[in-house]
């Protein structure tokens, strides 16, 4: 699945696509960025090339300038995981459009509800997500208990769901209102 941006200058231009086995490292690359600063849990290269399926990139190039996952706990519930944006890539938009792109390939394999544990309540709420708690998704509170048997420190982050529909619609961006002129 491809999704170019708007402008035909492909440094200017990245593309939203599936990943392939060729992006594994520079996903890799991108997330332990994040996993060294606390903000998201390690992965192995192994664990992303078992994964590189359930993997969207936005790509500039052949730079992996962003990425997410999706993590399938049951056939009708997935958690959207591993959401990273090159710091030189922020604010371009790409961590909605790779969110949006798992979003597209959960409704392909008929998963219902996704999840996502985040430090930042504005984003998945402008993605349409509702505030819950992670208690009400067993699996991923057991997930952590292994990892913190095993050394793992947690970031405490908030938990958003979506209950996904039959047909994808682009959320919609607010913007202000414009200013009524009256004559006088």
């Amino acid at each position: 699945m491809t999704i170019p941006f708007s402008s035909t200058d492909p440094a200017a231009n990245p593309v939203v696509r599936t990943a392939a086995r060729a992006d594994v490292e520079q996903i890799w690359e991108l997330i332990s960025c994040y996993v060294a600063e606390g903000l998201m849990l390690p992965r192995t290269l192994e664990q992303v090339t078992m994964a590189i399926d359930n993997y969207v990139v936005a790509v500039a190039g052949s730079r992996v300038i962003a990425c997410a996952a999706l993590d399938e706990y049951s056939p009708s519930l997935a958690e959207v995981a591993s959401v990273a944006v090159a710091k030189s890539e922020h604010g371009r938009g790409l961590g909605t459009e790779v969110v949006l792109g798992v979003e597209r390939l959960a409704r392909a394999r008929d998963i219902g509800e996704l999840f996502a544990l985040s430090l930042s309540d504005r984003f998945f709420l402008s993605l349409d997500y509702d505030a819950t708690s992670v208690s009400r998704y067993p699996e991923k509170l057991a997930r952590y208990g292994r990892l913190t048997s095993s050394g793992v420190d947690i970031v405490p982050k908030r938990c958003f769901k979506k209950v996904l529909g039959n047909l994808w619609e682009r959320p919609a961006i607010y913007e202000e209102p414009a200013k009524q002129l009256r004559a006088s």
